[in-house]
């Protein structure tokens, strides 16, 4: 037993100092284990720094080459970029040196690259350097060599690499057989031995895939650099071509206003290379960059300039807010609507003088003048007449629609009234109604009476177009619906005719220029297909709105709305009203003292004159839009408006022309030098306090007419025009000619005892309108009647008795307007309507 013991206890001592010797072996060989892959780790981890160094160096040596080719390409000159990649290149190839410092083979790689290198970043900065100093270089020739230089870099690199990489599967093989040998010692130690040596042959196996794949994503963040970066070359490149390829000017300007780049168009335009524009101000080119928008001029080096359309868009770069500046030279824009312009000038006169011609001799022989017609002969020059006005019609459409286009349109505007403007119209139109066996039925709501502040003419030109074309386009034997309804803000007028209605898809474009759903009902029905939209034009103009809807049971009704005026004058009583016209004068007497203002009335009732009174510039024109009268007295200093403004106005208006006039005031005489010569129609000057003898006297010559027929000058070039208006006027006025200016002048020197003058503006030897000066400086002016094709001018018409437009102006009226203007004694009163048939 003993011996058991002691063999148990050998055995236990035995098991015990192998157990001991083995953890004790164990502990040494585990420690030479964790030694010897603390080394080889260090090596790998050594050889992996190596690896990523070698691949940062390349990269450096790419981005390097990448920023001078910028550089030359840009024309910058400078780039802070290039500078910090050669810095970083540099100092990745001294720690490569350190690094390989114990391998011969790698230090002497690493010497050379250093050597290449430094070849490398010389011939960068020297290139820079020249661009910079402005010398000229091959691009081509220096992107080459580069290339060249950093291919012997890269190859280098990729010797060295390779070589680590060799190194590193030699380290790792070697590893592998150590671990071999370790498990073939330790296979019969005990378990803890084999499971430390298990966990460390598992860690050291991590170790190495952590570094093969740390070393893959290393070559696929390389590869991924290398698309990004020819991804953005190719950026780069489209993106020049696109703005080179720009017909019009392109500037990228910084967030200091200097130029970063110019496309092709603006080196072109600017006549600058684009590589001198970069880093000028843009304000040395765009002198009105950031300060306005639309139209600016641009300056060329040279001096000149040109007119063009800036569009200006901004972004964000690495500097801060940038923006794209677009430039549109309108220069050859300009010169089409200077062509355009000249085109409708000779429209206006070309065309405007021969269809007067034409329209005004075949009415007159139409109706009358050349004696009896035959049935046939009359029909065929009715149809003449008739299409010479549509002719006319459409003349006048186009240059309305061109001073629309071109803010030239003109408008009178004064205190209307709604219902008479649409009873004007109506009776206007009826006849033209007649021709398609249509009528006009009005209809007025009690609240319809109501003022309108509008240009009555121009109203009238867009009731008449609704009218016509309700007239047209409705069957025989219909009715239009002529309707005027108000509220408190606004006055509606509407045109409801019973033809087939508006197509759908005509709808959106009915207002649009030459717009016409059917074209054969234009062919047979007539019209020009602007009348709608001057008529648009015309109601926005005075802050109204136009518009049409199907109507219930068939048809259409067009409609607009004007801006209602409050009422202040009452209508005169019917019985008042009656009594004017009865044998009695009336007479306006405007004047702000109520005591001077009395004595006048009863002085003009001692001599059979009724008057009214108007104590300042706006009720006198109410006045005169509610009731006629046949002379005036005008004070010179009213509260609201100068009683010279006052007096231009009235002969502004169509029955406001042959007004006589009386002025009464403590400065007449000022006031007379400061109109000069064209105070057509004033009777007398008298200063206060009155004469009555030379109020009298006026009044007298306010009622006799002349014995002997009126002697008016006609200066025109126009045969035709000449002829035609010495048969309006008949023996009614002795017409002189003046063929052209000189002739006028000639005509004025010898004799200047005229009643009236009519003067056109395009003659052979200048503008009729010089005459309006050399004419104020005659005795006795004569009033001055313009005739002419084109459309008058607001500055001159304050200068003249009255301004007529060939082709706008119809027979009848041209006699009417003459008539008033040398006839002394004002036509009998008439209705209010009746007398604003004729305006213009």
């Amino acid at each position: 037993m003993a011996r058991r013991y002691a063999r148990i206890r050998a055995v236990t001592l035995a098991g015990a100092l192998t157990l001991l010797l083995g953890l004790v072996v164990g502990g040494a060989t585990c420690w030479w284990v964790l030694a010897d892959g603390v080394t080889q780790r260090n090596m790998v981890s050594h050889t992996h720094a190596v690896i990523e160094t070698l691949l940062e160096a390349r990269a450096g040596v790419m981005e390097s080459v990448g920023e001078r080719n910028q550089v030359l390409t840009t024309g910058s000159g400078e780039n802070p970029n290039l500078d910090a990649a050669l810095e970083r290149t540099r100092n990745l190839t001294t720690n490569l040196r350190q690094m390989v410092a114990d391998s011969p083979v790698q230090s002497r790689r690493a010497a050379a690259f250093e050597d290449a290198l430094d070849r490398l970043v010389m011939q960068l900065q020297h290139s820079v350097e020249e661009q910079r100093q402005g010398a000229q270089q091959d691009l081509t020739e220096l992107v080459r060599e580069a290339g060249q230089a950093r291919r012997r870099l890269q190859q280098m690199c990729d010797e060295m690499i390779a070589h680590e990489r060799a190194l590193l599967a030699s380290r790792t093989q070697e590893a592998s057989t150590t671990v071999g040998r370790l498990t073939w010692l330790f296979g019969g130690l005990l378990a803890l031995a084999l499971t430390s040596g298990g966990l460390a042959l598992l860690a050291l196996h991590r170790y190495l895939r952590g570094s093969v794949e740390r070393y893959q994503a290393l070559e696929r963040s390389q590869h991924a650099i290398e698309a990004a970066h020819a991804a953005l070359t190719e950026s780069q490149r489209r993106l020049r071509s696109i703005l080179d390829h720009a017909r019009d000017p392109i500037l990228l300007v910084d967030s200091r206003n200097e130029i970063a780049m110019a496309n092709v168009a603006a080196s072109q335009q600017f006549d600058l290379p684009a590589a001198e524009m970069v880093g000028r101000p843009i304000q040395d080119f765009v002198p009105a960059y950031g300060a306005r928008s639309g139209e600016v001029t641009a300056l060329r080096p040279d001096g000149s300039s040109f007119p063009a359309e800036i569009s200006v868009g901004g972004y964000v770069d690495a500097e801060g807010n940038a923006s794209v500046c677009v430039l549109r030279d309108v220069t050859e824009r300009r010169r089409l609507e200077q062509l355009k312009s000249e085109f409708v000038s000779t429209v206006s006169h070309e065309l405007r003088t021969p269809l007067t011609s034409i329209r005004a001799s075949l009415g007159l022989v139409v109706g009358g003048v050349a004696g009896e017609l035959s049935e046939e002969v009359r029909e065929l020059l009715e149809i003449a007449h008739n299409n010479s006005e549509r002719l006319v019609l459409l003349v006048n459409d186009i240059l309305d629609m061109e001073k629309i286009e071109s803010g030239r349109l003109e408008f009178r505007r004064e205190r209307q009234d709604a219902r008479r403007l649409l009873e004007q119209a109506v009776e206007a139109n009826r006849a033209y109604g007649s021709q398609f066996g249509v009528g006009f039925a009005l209809q007025v709501e009690e609240a319809g009476d109501a003022a309108v502040y509008a240009d009555a003419a121009r109203i009238q030109q867009v009731l008449a177009n609704l009218l016509s074309n309700a007239a047209k386009f409705s069957p025989q034997g219909s009715t239009v619906e002529v309707s005027l309804a108000s509220d408190a803000g606004s006055v509606t007028f509407c045109v409801r005719d019973h033809g087939k209605g508006i197509p759908p898809e005509f709808h959106d474009r009915i207002f649009q220029r030459f717009a016409q759903a059917d074209s054969s009902d234009v062919r047979q029905k007539g019209g020009t297909g602007l009348g709608l939209s001057i008529s648009k034009a015309i109601v926005e103009h005075h802050a109204g709105a136009i518009g049409f809807e199907d109507a219930a049971d068939g048809g259409t009704t067009f409609w607009f709305t004007l801006p209602r005026l409050a009422e202040r004058l009452t209508r005169l009583p019917a019985a008042e009203a009656s009594a004017y016209g009865q044998g009695r004068r009336r007479a306006l007497v405007v004047e702000d003292d109520a005591d001077v203002a009395l004595l006048l009335s009863r002085i003009l009732g001692q001599h059979g004159w009724d008057s009214e009174v108007a104590q300042n510039a706006a009720e006198a024109f109410e006045s005169l839009d509610r009731a006629h009268f046949d002379a005036m007295t005008l004070d010179l200093m009213l509260p609201d408006e100068d009683g010279l403004s006052l007096f231009r106005r009235l002969r502004q208006r169509p029955d406001g022309r042959a007004l006589p006039v009386i002025v009464i005031s403590a400065t007449a005489e000022r006031g007379k030098v400061q109109l000069n010569g064209d105070a057509v129609g004033v009777v007398d000057w008298l200063d206060k306090p009155i004469d009555q003898f030379r109020l009298r006297e006026a009044l007298r010559q306010a009622l006799h007419a002349s014995d002997r027929p009126a002697r008016i000058l006609h200066v025109e070039d126009d045969q035709d025009i000449l002829r035609v208006v010495s048969a309006v006027m008949g023996d009614e006025a002795e017409m002189i000619a003046a063929r052209s200016l000189t002739d006028a002048r000639t005509i004025l020197s010898r004799d200047h005892n005229f009643a009236l003058v009519i003067v056109d503006v395009g003659l052979p030897d200048g503008s009729g309108l010089d005459l309006l000066a050399e004419m104020r400086n005659l005795p006795k002016p004569p009033p001055v009647l313009i005739f002419s094709a084109s459309d008058y001018d607001p500055a001159t018409a304050r200068h003249v008795a009255a301004s007529l437009v060939k082709s706008r102006t119809a027979n009848h009226e041209l006699h009417d307007t003459i008539r008033h203007l040398i006839e002394s004694l004002p036509p009998k009163p008439v209705p209010q309507a009746a007398s604003r048939e004729n305006q213009p």
